[in-house]
């Protein structure tokens, strides 16, 4: 059953962003009887909902359902890959989904106009591998296109990527008012006919937050790597992993696209968020003298904070809340 909540700070900024005279116009060439400003103004929050949810869906099945059709089509025949570019897309659901624009310069400023970060990442038309001659396998191919084998390994460990190459691109990313974290993937991996969408955002205020980016990820790993010489790998975040969950991500929007039925349907909105719960083996394993973010969190004497943040979160029982405590 579908779920919406909306704050009343969004249905404010949702009215600013619909009723503005010159989007206001373009949206009515765009959707058949789109109010227009003055009437947007006069909406109860119920219909500002229904009209949000509409604009959402036109949103993506123009630039992403109508578009992947005919790219799939193409592929089929060109064998290109059928990449589907989640970070502009990403970056247009974010700014209708919060009711903030853009500013217009790409990836040159702020994805956002007051200053928040877009992340994408996506995992729907990542390339398989021929586990027999090892040729690569588009998802939409159900075999081999080399050898004919149906013995298929599929990828789907797609992950968001944060290019922290010294203090300032950190403290940057710090001051952010807040990041947002999209991922297109499938709902279900073997079928990959349903493309699920979901939109978190991440606090970068949040004491933890700043430990996984400034002290975990560029003092700990990027710093000393430089200094050895090496080249480090980019900090990476990866979606429903339980450490990413630990630094609770909000998870604020979920749709669906089915392919087999061409529809779409939008399943959840909290503007608020919601966190995602995580389950008690694996904070036993968060909680590891051995795990090197714990380490650094009992380091910095935020040790309580974690455990209980990891306590808020979990799918808790009494023995648990024992184990957290203790």
């Amino acid at each position: 059953m579908a779920t919406f909540t909306y704050s009343e700070d969004h249905i404010k900024k949702l009215r600013e962003f619909l009723g503005d005279k010159e989007r206001n116009e373009k949206l009515r060439k765009i959707l058949k009887d789109f109010p227009d400003s003055n009437s947007i103004s006069q909406l109860d929050k119920t219909k500002i909902k229904e009209l949000h949810i509409k604009v959402i869906e036109k949103l993506l099945h123009d630039i992403y359902l109508r578009y992947r059709q005919g790219l799939i089509k193409w592929a089929e025949i060109t064998k290109q890959t059928a990449i589907v570019d989640p970070e502009y897309l990403s970056m247009h659901l974010v700014s209708v989904f919060t009711g903030i624009p853009g500013i217009g310069t790409a990836a040159r400023g702020f994805d956002l106009a007051d200053g928040s970060e877009v992340k994408s990442s996506s995992r729907v038309e990542q390339l398989g591998k021929c586990r027999e001659c090892g040729a690569a396998v588009m998802s939409f191919e159900e075999k081999c296109g080399n050898c004919g084998s149906e013995n298929i390994e599929r990828k789907f460990d797609s992950h968001w990527i944060f290019s922290l190459r010294d203090e300032q691109e950190v403290g940057k990313l710090l001051s952010r008012p807040m990041i947002y974290l999209v991922l297109f993937d499938y709902e279900d991996v073997n079928k990959r006919d349903v493309v699920r969408i979901r939109i978190w955002k991440l606090n970068p205020k949040d004491k933890l937050v700043q430990v996984f980016f400034r002290d975990y990820y560029f003092e700990e790993f990027f710093r000393k790597r430089v200094d050895k010489g090496e080249r480090p790998a980019p900090c990476n975040l990866h979606p429903d992993k339980p450490l990413t969950k630990s630094l609770k991500p909000m998870l604020v929007f979920l749709g669906k696209i089915d392919f087999t039925t061409f529809r779409i349907s939008i399943e959840f909105i909290n503007s608020e968020g919601t966190p995602e719960r995580i389950k008690e083996s694996d904070v036993r394993g968060l909680l590891s003298k051995r795990r090197l973010f714990y380490k650094k969190v009992s380091q910095l004497g935020l040790e309580n904070d974690y455990k209980q943040r990891l306590e808020e979160i979990t799918e808790s029982s009494s023995k648990l809340s024992n184990f957290l405590r203790n």
